[in-house]
């Protein structure tokens, strides 16, 4: 069942029309604009340094960072967002937040109402699933999703592939011990550099 499961997540992920059918399927929740994102202005200059038309996000929760990239994308731009929408134990609060249960209809009535339905493909899997489902190469890829060493370090090294030449390879909360630790080694295995904001909030690869 899982194998089919896959196979058929995959197909759906490679028909042009899914992301409008996935939005009409849903009874619209009003809008929450709930959510920490403190990496809008070291994501802001990458967008004004680069031409980014196609972006892969890890990690979207109720949509804050999503919606961000989906104006920055532009008209013809598309932002794929992949999460389960299940809740991660090591992200703050998700476990306990009150919206779980339906916190996936809220990301989808989040974008519906700032009229982004034609940019952002919600992706509901896990990652390691969706990087091998997912046919797509980005210009940005952008990871703020389980937040241990291991995990940040398998999401990088299974999307490291999906990223198109020149492309900008980058994450947020840096300043956590796991996630630092993932960069790093992960950069080791690549023979990256990494770059930070003064914070710690955000790191990418150059």
């Amino acid at each position: 069942m899982k194998k089919i499961t896959f196979l058929l997540a995959t197909l759906l992920l490679n028909l042009p029309l899914f992301s409008n059918q996935v939005y009409d399927s849903i009874e619209l929740l009003p809008f929450d604009a709930t959510g920490s994102f403190v990496t809008e202005s070291s994501l802001d200059r990458i967008f004004r340094e680069k031409e980014i038309k196609t972006v892969i996000e890890l990690g979207s929760w109720a949509g804050a960072s999503t919606r961000f990239l989906g104006y920055r994308v532009g008209e013809g731009g598309k932002v794929y967002a992949v999460d389960h929408w299940m809740g991660t134990k090591n992200q703050h609060g998700e476990m306990s937040d009150s919206r779980l249960p339906h916190i996936y209809q809220l990301f989808l009535s989040n974008v519906k109402h700032m009229e982004l339905t034609d940019r952002i493909v919600p992706v509901r899997m896990a990652s390691e699933e969706a990087a091998k489902a997912l046919n797509v190469k980005a210009d940005l890829i952008y990871l703020d999703a389980e937040r241990d060493s291991e995990s940040v370090y398998r999401n990088i090294l299974n999307w490291y592939p999906h990223l198109n030449e020149n492309g900008v390879l980058c994450g947020a909360e840096y300043r956590e011990p796991g996630v630092k630790n993932g960069v790093h080694r992960a950069a080791e295995r690549l023979g990256k550099e990494i770059e930070t904001d003064r914070k710690g909030y955000f790191w990418a690869f150059k």
